[in-house]
């Protein structure tokens, strides 16, 4: 068998409507809960430590990219369906007009209030000197200074520069015919760059801080993506009890204390066993799995006015107690509800404005020469 018909039949198209949809989402609201914690009445960090490691979200929300992102371009990559340079200028196309609207509205949010004298409750996010590498998704290329703004966007910073390498890296893969040798050498250099960030900086890789993104995004991204090259001849109904096995196995291993690499480990069982799993025709997941990219980029403002109305109000009113529980809770639907209204009337026509001009703009070349 070719190596490119190994990498298809090992790298099958992504299900829809099936556990990786619901996946998406799941890790989505996790990194919201990890956002909103320290806002809660008593920060959830106190309650439990296992609140304190609400990183391993974003940490799968990487390794999960990787894998998407093989099972949904990786056989057109090595048939050479799509260069290098158009795969790189989709992903930016899909990604960064969402981006840029939603900064658009934290800078004016920011304006508007200062204007009427109110001041941001954490003033060093707002630094205007880390404005510009937001716009251009370069926070995470090690700029100096707190990441602010759009705080979560440091993923998309570090998720470009693993766009522009996939297809190299993804047609490097597909000359090792062994998918689980693949996977081996993935897995060294998690543990190497991971090793070598704590000796260096007293930080493990995939905690480090946001500006060192690159460092830490790029490793999870590649095992991610190699996780997609493993067979995925398993049935669907022990691939179900499989990734229900590794979800239940994560909780109770963050219960009993930290563990990190078998955490993430775990992470990567789930993500091959749900995409093993296959479609499921649940439309509901499918919706889901569209809210997560919108839920990723609109959770932080929506937590900036959400907490700061409810600071007002717990000011004038007095409001405690039970009720300061329920207001604190009531802002994770709040963010699902915001992150519905942007993916439909922001997101969605957005996209379907940049893919009529993407449809239009070779036609116009073609007909360029002709016309002169």
């Amino acid at each position: 068998m070719s190596q490119t018909a190994t990498m298809s039949q090992n790298g099958q198209g992504l299900s829809r409507g099936g556990a990786l949809d619901l996946l998406r989402f799941v890790a989505a609201l996790f990194i919201v809960l990890y956002h909103v914690a320290e806002r809660a009445p008593v920060s959830l960090f106190a309650i439990h430590p296992a609140f304190g490691r609400g990183y391993l979200a974003t940490d799968f929300f990487l390794m999960l990219s990787g894998y998407v992102l093989a099972k949904s371009y990786g056989p057109r990559v090595l048939q050479q369906g799509v260069t290098t340079g158009e795969f790189l200028k989709r992903r930016l196309l899909r990604i960064w007009p969402a981006h840029l609207v939603m900064l658009a509205l934290f800078v004016g949010f920011v304006l508007a209030t200062g204007a009427v004298g109110l001041a941001p409750q954490n003033p060093q996010w707002f630094q205007w000197d880390q404005l510009l590498p937001q716009v251009f998704l370069m926070q995470a290329w090690f700029v100096p200074g707190p990441s602010g703004w759009n705080m979560p966007t440091w993923t998309l910073s570090a998720l470009i520069v693993c766009y522009a390498g996939f297809p190299a890296a993804w047609r490097a893969a597909a000359r090792i015919a062994s998918p689980w040798t693949t996977l081996a050498i993935g897995v060294a250099i998690f543990l190497a760059v991971d090793y070598a960030a704590k000796a260096v900086t007293g930080i493990p890789a995939h905690q480090l801080p946001l500006r060192f993104g690159l460092v830490r995004g790029i490793p999870l991204f590649i095992l991610g993506m190699l996780i997609a090259r493993l067979p995925t001849t398993i049935p669907s109904r022990w691939a179900d009890g499989l990734a229900i096995s590794a979800s239940v196995s994560v909780v109770a291993l963050q219960i009993v204390g930290r563990f990190d690499h078998a955490s993430l480990a775990l992470l990567g069982l789930l993500i091959h066993a749900a995409g093993a799993s296959g479609a499921k025709g649940w439309l509901w997941t499918s919706l889901a799995g569209r809210l997560s990219f919108s839920l990723f980029l609109t959770n932080q403002l929506l937590a900036v006015v959400w907490f700061g109305l409810l600071r007002a109000v717990e000011s004038k009113l007095g409001v405690d107690g039970p009720m300061l529980w329920v207001a604190w809770a009531l802002a994770l639907p709040a963010c699902v509800v915001a992150a519905w209204l942007f993916e439909r009337f922001i997101d969605a026509p957005l996209q379907m404005w940049i893919k009529g001009w993407s449809r239009r703009e070779p036609a116009i070349k073609a007909a360029g020469p002709a016309l002169a």
